[in-house]
Parts: C-alpha cells; sequence; structure tokens
C-alpha cells in the first residue's frame, strides 16, 4: 500500500497527539523523590559524642522517600554494625533516622545512598567518634557494590548515548531540507529513531534495576524514570515504524517530520522522567530543562550531520562547485539555527548554574568549570569563525570537526553534572530559612529547636553553641534556663543540655577560672560539668594520675564552695568517660583526691554519669538486671550514701517511669540509704513535674508515709539547685502539710546557702 504525504501527515500528529496525552499526564502526576543532598545529620559529620547514639538522623535538602534511603554503617576496623530504619511514613520526607545497637569506642562511618525516581543515586557518608576524635579518618564506608557501580556506569553510557541521539534528531530536523545533503541525511533517520527507541528503553531498565538493587521493589515498577523512558521509547518506536511504512514499497524519499516529532517527544519526555518535576518549582526546573537540553541539541546536531554526511559516497560523488553549492545550502539553515541555540543554552546554562551554585564544590565544580571552557574557550570562538567565514567555504574545514569535538565533549560533560545532580536551588533544600540557618550553624535562637520533629537535641547544641561564641557562658546558660520554662524537652533533659554547653565552653574558653566564674548552678550545675568532663579529657593517661589532686585548685576558691564541688562533681563525670563508663574503676580514681570530701563530691559525679551511661547503651560490666539497688550494694559503705542520691534516676527509667514501683526500692534498703534514695526520688520528681509544688506533693505521697517528707526534703533542694533562686522552693513548701514545713525550708535553705557561696 503505497502511503501520500497527506497520510504521513496524519500518523504524525496523530503520534504527536499521543505524546501531547502522555506528557499532560505526567504534568498532572505527584511528583516523588528525586536528587537531593544531605544538609544535616544527627550525629554531625565529625563530631565526636561521649556515647553511643540511640540513633541517626540523616535531613535532605529536598523530599526523599524512605524506602529509597538506605544506609550501612561500618567502623574503622571495617566491622559492619546492623541498623533499623526508623522512618515508616510511606510520604516523602526530608528527615530519615536509623535506630542503632550500643557502639563501643570506635570512629565510625555511616554510608547512606537515595535513589531518586528517576533512577539516579546520590551518596555520601556521616564519619563520627564515639569516645574519641574522628582525627584524620576521611572514610571507612565500604562503598558501592560492584553491581551499583556497573548500574551506574550503565546510566551513564546510556545517558551520554540519549544526548547524542537528541543531537542528531535535532540535525536531521534542521538539515533534513536542505538539497542533497538532506536528502542524504534523511536516508537515515528510521534507523536512528530505532537507535532512540532502544536507548530510551534501555534509561528506563536501568532505573528499574537500581530501584530493585537498593531494595526499593514497590516502587521500582512504577517509578518515574521505569515508565517515563518506557513510554518515550515505545513512542520513537511507532515513529520509527510510521516513518518507515511512509517510504515502503514506494519511490517516496522520507521527510524530517518524523525526526522533529520524535526531537520533542525525547526532550520532553526524557525531561518529564528525570528529576526536574520533583523540584520545588517543578514548573519552572521544567521549562529551563526542556529548553536547555533542546537548544545544546539543536546547536550541536546540525554540524554533527553536516560532518557524517560529508563523510558518505553519495556526497564525496558530487563534483566540487555542486558541494559548495550544497553546503551553503546547509549552512543557510544551520546559522540562525545556531544563533538561537547559542543564546538559549547561555541564558539557560547560566541560570541553573546560578541556582545550584551553594551546592557545587568538589568534583562537580571540576567538571562545570571544564565544561564551560570547553564551550566559551572551544565552540564559541569557532562557532563565530565559521559564521563569518562561511561564505568562502568550498568544502568543511577541519575547524569545523574541532568545534564540533567540543560541543559533543560538552554534551559528555552535561551528561556527567546530571548524574550528579549539583541541585536546583538546594543549598536550603527550600527549608525555612531560620530552620536552614539552624541546620548550618549559624543560628543563635534557641526558640527556633522547639519546632523541629527530629534532631531537636542537635539543634539546641548547634544554637547554644553560637551563643557561647557570641555572647559568652553566661548567656548560653540563661538561654537554656529560658527554654527550660517552655519547652517540655529542655525541662527534662535541662542537665544534659548545659552540660553541652559546657563541653563546648572547654573548646571555645582556655582559662578555667574564666569558665567557671558564671552563674552556673542551674540544672544541677550541668555546665561546670560538662566543661570539667572535656578539661579533664585533653589529660593524657601517663599524666593523670599527677594532675588530679590539684585539678581542681583553680575552683577552690573559697575551698568547699559551690564552684569547687561542681568542679570536682564534673571531674567525676570526666573520669568514667575515660574509663568507658566502668564505675569501680572510676572510683579508686576518685579516692586519689585523698580528702574525704573531694573525694565524695568526685564519686557524686561517677555516680551521676553511671545512670546517664546506662541510658545511653553503655554499662558497668557484670551490672545484674534483676537487682536495680546495684551498684549502691556494692560500693563501699561510706560512699553508698552518695551512690544513692543519684540511683533513683537509674531505676525509675528502668521501670518506665513508675514511681510507686521506684519507692518500693527505696523502701528495700535500710537506714541512711533509704533516706538519701527519697531524697534522690524527690529530686527527679521536681524535675518530672517541672516544679509544679502539686504535682511534687501528689507524686511524693505515693511512697511510703513515714519517708514521704525526705521527698520533699530532695524536692525542695532541687528546685534551688534547678534555678539559682528560692521562689520554686517557696512555693513548694508553702504548699505541704504543716509537719512537713520545716523540714522543706530547712532543706531549702541549705541549697540556698551553698549556691550563695559561689
Amino acid at each position: 500500500m503505497v502511503r501520500s504525504p497527506e497520510s504521513t501527515g496524519r500518523v504524525g500528529r496523530f503520534v504527536l497527539a499521543l505524546v501531547l496525552t502522555a506528557l499532560g499526564l505526567a504534568l498532572l502526576a505527584d511528583p516523588a523523590s528525586a536528587h537531593t543532598s544531605l544538609v544535616a545529620s544527627s550525629p554531625a559529620s565529625g563530631e565526636r559524642l561521649a556515647y553511643s547514639p540511640d540513633e541517626i538522623v540523616l535531613t535532605f535538602a529536598t523530599a526523599v522517600d524512605p524506602r529509597t534511603v538506605t544506609a550501612e554503617l561500618r567502623s574503622a576496623d571495617g566491622e559492619v554494625v546492623a541498623v533499623e530504619p526508623l522512618s515508616g511514613e510511606t510520604g516523602d520526607t526530608t528527615v530519615v533516622a536509623f535506630a542503632v545497637p550500643r557502639l563501643p569506642h570506635a570512629v565510625y562511618g555511616l554510608a547512606w545512598q537515595s535513589v531518586g525516581d528517576d533512577g539516579h543515586r546520590v551518596l555520601g557518608e556521616v564519619l563520627f567518634g564515639v569516645g574519641t576524635e574522628v582525627g584524620g579518618t576521611t572514610s571507612v564506608a565500604g562503598g558501592a557494590t560492584p553491581m551499583a557501580r556497573a548500574l551506574d556506569s550503565a546510566g551513564l553510557a546510556l545517558r551520554i548515548a540519549w544526548y547524542v541521539v537528541l543531537a542528531l534528531l535535532a540535525g536531521l530536523a534542521v538539515v533534513g531540507r536542505a538539497g542533497v545533503a538532506g536528502e542524504i541525511a534523511r536516508r537515515r533517520i528510521g534507523g536512528l529513531l530505532l537507535t532512540g527507541a532502544v536507548v530510551a528503553l534501555g534509561r528506563g531498565g536501568v532505573a528499574l534495576a537500581i530501584l530493585l538493587e537498593a531494595g526499593a521493589g514497590d516502587l521500582a515498577w512504577t517509578s518515574r524514570g521505569t515508565v517515563g523512558f518506557a513510554a518515550v521509547g515505545v513512542l520513537l518506536g511507532l515513529l520509527a515504524v510510521a516513518a518507515s511504512r511512509t517510504t515502503a514499497g514506494t519511490d517516496a524519499r522520507p521527510t524530517p517530520t518524523p525526526a522533529l516529532v520524535a526531537l520533542l517527544v525525547a526532550v520532553v519526555g526524557g525531561t518529564l522522567a528525570g528529576h526536574a518535576l520533583s523540584r520545588e518549582d517543578p514548573v519552572l526546573a521544567v521549562t529551563f530543562g526542556i529548553l536547555h537540553l533542546g537548544a545544546a541539541a539543536a546547536w550541536t546536531g546540525p554540524l554533527l550531520v553536516v560532518l557524517l554526511v560529508a563523510r558518505t559516497p553519495a556526497w564525496r560523488g558530487l563534483d566540487a562547485e555542486e558541494r559548495t553549492a550544497q553546503l551553503r545550502a546547509s549552512l543557510r539553515r544551520m546559522v540562525p539555527v545556531a544563533g538561537w541555540s547559542l543564546a538559549v543554552v547561555g541564558a539557560t546554562g547560566l541560570l541553573l548554574a546560578a541556582r545550584a551554585w551553594s551546592g557545587i564544590q568538589g568534583g562537580v565544580l571540576a567538571v562545570l568549570v571544564v565544561k564551560a571552557l570547553v564551550v566559551v574557550a572551544v565552540a564559541v570562538p569557532l562557532g563565530i569563525w565559521h559564521h563569518r567565514t562561511r561564505e568562502g567555504w568550498v568544502d568543511v574545514p577541519r575547524t569545523a570537526r574541532v568545534e564540533a569535538l567540543g560541543l559533543v565533549i560538552a554534551l559528555v560533560l552535561g551528561a556527567v553534572l546530571v548524574g550528579w545532580d549539583p541541585g536546583w536551588s538546594q543549598g536550603t533544600g527550600g527549608l525555612d530559612p531560620a530552620v536552614a540557618a539552624v541546620l548550618d550553624g549559624t543560628a543563635d535562637d534557641p526558640t527556633l529547636c522547639m519546632d523541629l520533629e527530629v534532631g531537636r537535641a542537635a539543634c539546641y547544641r548547634s544554637t547554644l553553641s553560637t551563643v557561647l561564641a557570641t555572647q559568652g557562658p553566661q548567656a548560653a546558660i540563661d538561654a537554656a534556663v529560658a527554654a527550660q520554662a517552655v519547652d517540655s524537652y529542655v525541662a527534662e533533659n535541662c542537665h544534659q543540655v548545659v552540660h553541652d554547653i559546657g563541653n563546648d565552653a572547654a573548646e571555645q574558653i582556655d582559662d578555667m577560672a574564666d569558665a567557671l566564674a558564671v552563674d552556673g548552678s542551674a540544672c544541677w550545675s550541668g555546665y561546670f560539668h560538662g566543661f570539667i568532663e572535656a578539661r579533664l579529657a585533653e589529660i593524657d593517661d601517663e599524666a593523670l594520675s599527677d594532675r588530679l589532686p590539684t585539678f581542681c585548685d583553680g575552683a577552690a576558691d573559697p575551698q568547699y564552695s559551690f564552684t569547687h564541688y561542681n568542679c570536682l562533681h564534673g571531674l567525676g563525670h570526666g573520669l568514667m568517660l575515660r574509663v568507658d563508663a566502668d564505675l569501680f574503676e572510676a572510683l579508686p580514681l576518685c579516692r586519689d583526691l585523698e580528702e574525704f570530701w573531694l573525694v565524695r563530691s568526685c564519686a557524686s559525679g561517677a555516680f551521676m554519669e553511671n545512670v546517664m551511661a546506662a541510658q545511653q547503651g553503655l554499662q558497668t560490666p557484670g551490672v545484674p538486671t534483676d537487682d536495680l539497688r546495684y551498684p549502691c550494694t556494692d560500693v563501699d559503705a561510706d560512699l553508698s550514701e552518695d551512690c544513692w542520691m543519684m540511683q533513683t534516676s537509674m531505676i525509675i527509667w528502668r521501670l518506665g517511669g513508675d514511681l510507686p514501683g521506684a519507692f518500693e526500692w527505696c523502701d528495700s534498703v535500710d537506714g541512711l540509704d533509704r533516706t538519701a534514695c527519697y531524697r534522690s526520688m524527690g529530686r527527679d520528681i521536681s524535675s518530672i513535674a517541672a516544679l509544679d509544688p502539686d504535682g511534687v506533693i501528689q507524686r511524693c505521697r505515693m511512697g511510703s508515709a513515714d519517708a514521704a517528707h525526705w521527698c520533699i526534703d530532695g524536692a525542695a533542694s532541687n528546685a534551688v539547685y534547678e534555678t539559682s533562686a528560692r521562689e520554686s522552693a517557696d512555693a513548694l513548701c508553702a504548699a505541704v502539710q504543716e509537719d512537713w514545713t520545716a523540714a522543706c525550708e530547712a532543706s531549702r535553705d541549705q541549697a540556698l546557702s551553698t549556691v550563695a557561696l559561689g
């Protein structure tokens, strides 16, 4: 059957209608995860942690599907540690967390990968140390699997082939109507369309394979990369069939129309199958992606086609005069297209680079610079030269091959950059500017942290560290106390929050006297403890025993003051860190201080750290799981009371907040130990009740009636130590029953005198 040109036009219009329908459906589809970058993590990369984290939190620049984010944790010696994803949402999110088992002291690297809906893989690593500095370690990740590397390489090769196909389609569309050169070029339309179909199907297949290899099987078959490129491949195949059927069995010659339609299908469909739709401004991203890629193809393709035509026997069979005439006919069609394409490529390229500039660094920056140099130093000057000298051409000059080579190199480098994807305005990932400032460590307003669902601890650490650096330790402590009044997280973890300020102050403030010359009594003097702990970590093991007896001399003015106590208490914290939280190794070191008040003060810090360490996953070896009185039943008798003054925090934690059950453990011991246990319960209850008198009294009454007043005494002391003021303790003592009032006030007054001593 012979098909007329009108029939060919109808086929082309029908295929174009299919294309536009498919593209419309794609534009209506919900965007899924695409290329992204890591903007923050907790722990931060390079951070030293005192204890093993319970979880590792990754915050991405753009929303990702948590099912496509995987991670592998390794220690510096290569041991793989199993982590479990905590993000159970099926929708996209910028925050993905992984549960972590208890980690021994070492340097670790969490190698993560995010696979976009288009099948592109983004990799990264978070390095951190537990009980040790990261130091010179640069990576401990095992790297991508051989299969992953093979798939990524296949994806790059197919992406390069795809860009070359687009360029040749553009060349055929432009040169295809230019006399003999166009006639020679049009003979290759069917084969080129078929090649494009194969490459498109290959890109869809690689996207499918990458998602399957990454464990995202439930997404792989419906992902935009898989479905989109498969659809483009089918449409190009239909165009190839249509182009071949219009000329089969006839003398009719193919027209360049299928090449133009195929170019539109490939550029628009390929852009929509990629990551542009997942940008925060998808319409703008798609528009500029189409313009940039289409213009690059239109600039490169016609010159490539002319060079290929010039190598054919049919072209070489023409006499010199005819070749010159046909070449000039081709150039008349090429020059305006090249001029406009250059303008579009330049404008869109500069905008795309500007939008992604904040995410460009390292190898991406190097490739981008090389690409720009090739275009600016080779392709553009030669293009201008050829434009000015084209009327004198009698054949294709060698310099045209150099220009074409430069353009092809630019296409290849563009394919590499698309694979790396430096991002589309993902310096902040569309995050609220205030939250972005928190994540990059420039914010100094801790109230911003209240809005974070995940990573609140890291946020407070970052913002308060900034306050410390810019306004000093007292301002940072005051900011933490202010946050305690409005954020339940800080109220429950106040000691740890100011403890972190102390850790950071040890790095920022050289003179111990200056660092301790503040009102750091808030939140059970966590600031002092954190400072001493960090400063102690600076002393090597050989010098430790010699330095311990005089370590707190600078804080002993006056001697036995609250500041002196806090230095010694912080020393106990620090010693526990030095011995991997082994309490029975730390206590003998406290004994080196000799004077008993000094020993007890140091031991109190060790006992508190024992509780904190257990909550972080570290424990003294041999801890019985069924006796919550341990270790207080095994320490020396002269330190058992100090042990009990901290032990209830451990008991309440292990019982999941069961206060009556905790009081039963207090009642299982006698004498001063029972008294200390009830006073310790009062301290914990005061924090749990946020210093509310009625809440404290109600909870203290859960214990035995004959001992409940000791709980009130402990709560009154805690109210003073938490706030460095008397108002909360006054309110409590005024609210208790009359026979408890005197003891409550005595406990309050003793705490006030201690704080006043300095």
